[in-house]
């Protein structure tokens, strides 16, 4: 067993609250391997499978972690104790509990990549989900304009999405979310609108799926 899937099984979850986060948390380390920051921010972190592995790795040196569903602060807390590791943990509707006094030099993501999932679908249950749903990308929209007054000066966001340029996403042939536009546009234009900048698209692939870690400057 390598290094990773050993520590993997030390991380405190139930399978209910699997976003992709034990998939995705190796590919952001590789994307941030040789960087240090002080204060790391994990948006919607469920059980911050994403950030405790870059605490692991020493690339960052404080977690704060944010997430709406309350069942996920005791498996961060727990896992927090488990390792010793430094990390605030909050049960916040996207940034709104999250005290003004927290600032960020990193933020790290993998948010609810779908805004219009079709009930039609045989997954169509999914849209109810907090997990992938973000109808309408009204959680997108709130956080890119609240997220700019928690960036130290320098700050950077690396936020993960899912098929960006597909203006519909098919699973199994089948229509599963509809997207009123392509949504790399929609990103960048609320990034743009709150004084933020889209500064480089990382791709990767997840299981044939063409998937992006967007990192994101404040201008």
């Amino acid at each position: 067993m390598n290094r990773y899937a050993e520590w993997l099984e030390t991380v405190e979850s139930t399978p209910d609250l699997n976003g992709g986060g034990p998939i995705l948390a190796p590919i952001f380390a590789k994307v941030l391997s040789g960087r240090k920051f002080d204060t790391a921010f994990e948006w919607c972190a469920g059980p911050a499978w994403i950030g405790m592995w870059l605490l692991e790795n020493n690339i960052c040196k404080t977690l704060v972690t944010g997430d709406i569903n309350k069942k996920t602060i005791d498996f961060v807390q727990k896992t927090t104790k488990k390792h010793g590791y430094d990390v605030r943990s909050y049960i916040s509707d996207n940034l709104k509990q999250i005290p003004k006094s927290e600032k960020f030099d990193l933020v790290i993501s993998n948010p609810p990549n779908y805004c219009d999932i079709q009930r039609s679908h045989q997954n169509g249950y999914l849209r109810d989900d907090l997990r992938p749903s973000d109808i309408d990308w009204k959680i997108h929209k709130d956080f890119y304009n609240n997220i700019g007054e928690y960036l130290n000066e320098g700050g950077e966001m690396f936020i993960s999405e899912i098929e960006p340029y597909a203006k519909n996403f098919y699973i199994g042939g089948e229509l599963y979310d509809k997207r009123p536009e392509i949504p790399m546009k929609d990103f960048e234009a609320m990034v743009k609108s709150n004084n933020l900048k889209i500064t480089k698209k990382i791709p990767y692939d997840w299981d044939g799926i063409n998937c992006y870690i967007l990192k994101i400057e404040q201008i």
